[in-house]
């Protein structure tokens, strides 16, 4: 087995040395509302590693360990609180490594993958970008040279790694360092920091603690906080689908939703309560459901849905946002970032439940249909068929696990009985598909719909101020 691990790589241009970019740091650090403490108070912990006259320098966390989404948010909120290049560097399993460059602004300007990538991420691995990366490279290096490297065949990808680290300026060793490889000496120091007291007995609202902690984690990942009534991040996959994360709040807890949407729905309205939002938009306690669908700790999935914290007490609002930051990290994200496609959305639907089916009416009628239904997404496909034939394998599927596994004492009786409601639900999906698809008239009655959804869907999240 290889290594994992992951580290934010900080460009420090001027070379500033060990105790003069550790007083930047904190200095930074102290503007965004944290101090330096000792271990016991600490609420975040970097380790720091330099080496001798190098434009970079590495940082660490112990929190890293659990998955890099808190590293990929941190690297994109240092980056814009130090004005500075930023890169996330991830190793998995020895196999691939990708360097993901975040700018001064924050955000994300390109990835570099390298190694055996194509396992972990498929076939179509973009180029990285040239004007991106070509202001880091070191004199003597050129861009083809990176390209060589990057596109090397290597056993293990951290040798990769080391080749191209000098090419734009980085510690071979550097590039490489991780929290279990780390030796505790004057080159990697730890840096401990707590909240400061200045908010103390001033009043922060629920919606201003959503927007800055949350926006912490999710703005460089993509998001985005819409101008909206309500508090919503939204983050645009592409033309046609989008991420959102949102906010619920009863006075004494918040729950944060989350949720996954096509622009090909009746309605996108993020102004007003939504009487449908229970059937789309989820507490991270049904994604953790949806990651252990037959083991899942009733205790645990309870935990996730409500975050409690006392009245006008800012420290307890911050807590309750923390923890539901570091379980929207854990659990939410990770489902988030692999709906990409149409068949990725599909199978999201059919897993976390909700309207699928609202199109598929006897008759058509532009009013039918609920607001939160993506179910016209499979109007848009090369083969609308492979939509109920990917329902119809999913539903079997889980039912073939409870019966093996012995979900809720399911009996073969019970299997065989849920097996046939399956295949009758589908041929009438089936039937009802067809009822659209092979009548032309119906058919362009139908298309004329979704793209008139489309477009309308698309102007209202440009004016939510989304690109898309």
């Amino acid at each position: 087995m290889g290594n994992f691990f992951t580290s934010t790589q900080i460009y420090n241009p001027k070379l500033l040395d060990r105790e003069q970019f550790i007083n930047f740091f904190c200095e930074e650090m102290k503007k965004n509302g944290y101090v330096t403490s000792n271990s016991d108070e600490s609420e975040v912990s970097y380790i720091l590693r330099f080496s001798d006259k190098c434009k970079w320098v590495t940082l660490a966390s112990e929190a890293y360990e659990q998955g890099n989404q808190l590293s990929q948010s941190d690297t994109g909120r240092i980056a814009k609180m130090l004005k500075t290049v930023c890169i996330n560097t991830t190793v998995i399993d020895s196999d691939c490594a990708t360097l993901d460059l975040y700018d001064k602004s924050g955000k994300k300007k390109d990835s570099l993958i390298m190694g055996r990538a194509d396992d972990y991420f498929g076939d179509d691995i973009p180029e990285p970008i040239e004007s991106v990366w070509a202001p880091l490279l070191e004199k003597g290096y050129s861009w083809n040279q990176l390209l060589d490297v990057r596109n090397g065949d290597y056993v293990f990808v951290e040798e990769g790694l080391s080749e191209i680290a000098p090419i734009i300026g980085m510690d071979s060793e550097g590039i490489l360092f991780s929290v279990k490889s780390r030796s505790i000496d004057a080159h990697t120091p730890v840096l401990n920091s707590k909240r400061t007291d200045d908010n103390r007995g001033r009043k922060l609202t629920v919606n201003a603690a959503f927007k800055q902690i949350l926006g912490d984690v999710l703005e460089p990942l993509g998001f985005v906080k819409a101008k909206t009534k309500l508090p919503y991040f939204i983050r645009v996959v592409n033309d046609d689908l989008f991420h959102i994360i949102g906010l619920r709040n009863h006075g004494s807890g918040i729950s944060i939703v989350s949720g996954a949407a096509t622009v090909y729905r009746k309605e996108i309205n993020f102004n007003n309560n939504q009487r449908y939002d229970s059937s789309w938009l989820k507490p991270i306690s049904e994604f953790y459901k949806y990651r252990h669908r037959y083991d899942s700790d009733r205790k645990l999935e309870l935990s996730m849905m409500w975050f409690s914290y006392l009245k006008d007490d800012t420290d307890s609002l911050i807590y309750a946002f923390k923890q539901a930051s570091n379980k929207l990290i854990e659990w939410v994200l990770p489902v988030l970032n692999q709906i990409r496609t149409p068949d990725d959305m599909i199978g999201y639907m059919f897993s976390m439940g909700g309207y699928v089916y609202p199109l598929l009416v006897e008759k058509y009628n532009p009013e039918d249909g609920y607001p939160c239904s993506d179910g016209a997404l499979m109007l848009t496909l090369d083969d609308p068929y492979s939509f109920v034939e990917q329902e119809k394998k999913v539903r079997l599927d889980r039912a073939l696990y409870e019966l093996e596994h012995q979900v809720n004492g399911r009996t073969k009786e019970q299997y065989e009985t849920v097996c046939e409601l399956i295949c009758n639900q589908y041929e009438k999906n089936k039937e009802q598909l067809s009822h659209i698809l092979e009548n032309p008239d119906v058919r362009e009655l139908y298309l004329k719909e979704v793209h008139r959804r489309k477009l309308r869907n698309t102007e209202i999240l440009k004016s939510y101020g989304l690109k898309i």
